[in-house]
């Protein structure tokens, strides 16, 4: 779409922050390649320097007074590109719960466990974190800490498997102080989307519609309030993915195999209201692979039903693993077959009861 408004002269800062934002939702939701994503990003990066809108002094723009007087103001609002930790929201809450918490070091340390939990401990010592300042509000960290954290995670990370841990992407800077990353407006904008009926019963009645538009308007600068509660709805879903994660990996014969793929059921009352969504159980999903990967265990694709909130409805979502060519074949001929017979068990709890009068709809794969 960006090319399009570029190919027409219709171009503005606020299209070239949703294009950044759109292709950071395809990445982060692991729904491109790597490949595919870093073109993407230095095509991105040629627009915003084109457009003159980055600053590469990082600090503002020089101004003429009227007595011929020069100074730096900082801009309003710009569009910036570096390079951005993958630790979820991790301005939003501390830098010890986004470490436990994010996925991707979660996986590789095994933070739900405690030897996990004692190695993401030691790694913060060894770097010279106090434990006290990770586990405050990032914006009350210490202003050293934060200098550091770059040197000591590029330093240390490495020998904990966390090798990629920094990814090229984008940040929308709002004069000296604020900034918002498009990775954070993604995950604020996505639990919008998906809170609908999960958060009062006055939401009931409230359509996926109207839904829509609230997200929709949390993508504007000046809705700054409702992108933070999205945020914090985000924060909320991922702690319930490491729970029901954790619990899956360390219950036996709560993750079922079959010859070539495998299932789980998640019933859990407890975060199935957090879960009941399509893009939050697909990281359900995508935590459960990568934790099981860490494990040693061969990769097959992944089937999860999870209770909805409605009667008598359970939503079945599959992955099987990054984007790669070939990807939808290959889930196809993995599960075409006995996938089908598993099906029944997964949405009844027993493989003898068959499904009468069942309605079925397909959104995507």
């Amino acid at each position: 779409m960006y090319d399009l408004a570029h190919a027409l002269r219709k171009n503005t800062n606020e299209l070239l922050w949703l294009a950044c934002v759109a292709l950071t939702d395809q990445f982060v939701h692991d729904r491109i390649t790597n490949e595919r994503y870093q073109a993407a990003v230095m095509e991105l990066e040629q627009h915003i320097n084109g457009s003159g809108n980055l600053d590469p002094s990082g600090v503002g723009s020089v101004v003429t007074l009227k007595d011929g007087t020069k100074i730096r103001a900082p801009e309003t609002s710009r569009i910036a590109y570096e390079d951005e930790p993958r630790l979820m929201l991790l301005r939003e809450w501390s830098l010890f719960d986004s470490m436990l918490c994010s996925s991707y070091v979660a996986t590789k340390l095994k933070t739900w466990s405690d030897n996990g939990l004692k190695k993401l401990k030691l790694l913060l010592a060894r770097m010279g974190f106090p434990l006290a300042d990770c586990q405050k509000n990032f914006q009350y960290m210490s202003m050293e800490v934060k200098r550091k954290m770059r040197d000591e995670f590029d330093r240390f990370l490495p020998e904990y498997g966390l090798t990629e841990f920094y990814y090229r992407s984008f940040l929308r800077v709002h004069g000296y102080r604020s900034k918002v990353s498009a990775a954070d407006v993604v995950y604020g904008v996505t639990a919008l989307l998906e809170s609908l009926n999960s958060e009062s019963k006055d939401s009931k009645d409230s359509s996926a519609a109207e839904q829509f538009w609230v997200a929709y308007s949390a993508l504007s600068l000046s809705n700054v309030d409702q992108l933070r509660k999205g945020m914090q709805s985000a924060i909320e879903i991922q702690r319930a993915i490491l729970r029901q994660g954790s619990s899956a990996i360390t219950k036996t014969g709560f993750i079922r195999s079959a010859k070539k793929f495998r299932w789980v059921k998640l019933d859990d009352p407890v975060d199935t209201n957090k879960l009941c969504h399509p893009q939050a159980l697909t990281k359900f999903c995508f935590f459960l692979m990568d934790a099981l990967k860490e494990r040693g265990a061969r990769m097959k694709p992944l089937i999860c039903a999870c209770l909805a909130k409605e009667p008598e409805k359970v939503l079945v979502v599959g992955v099987c693993g990054k984007p790669r060519l070939g990807l939808f074949r290959f889930f196809h001929d993995s599960v075409n077959g006995e996938a089908m017979i598993k099906y029944h068990e997964l949405v009844t709890g027993d493989g003898s009861s068959t499904l009468q009068d069942g309605r079925l709809r397909h959104d995507s794969l």
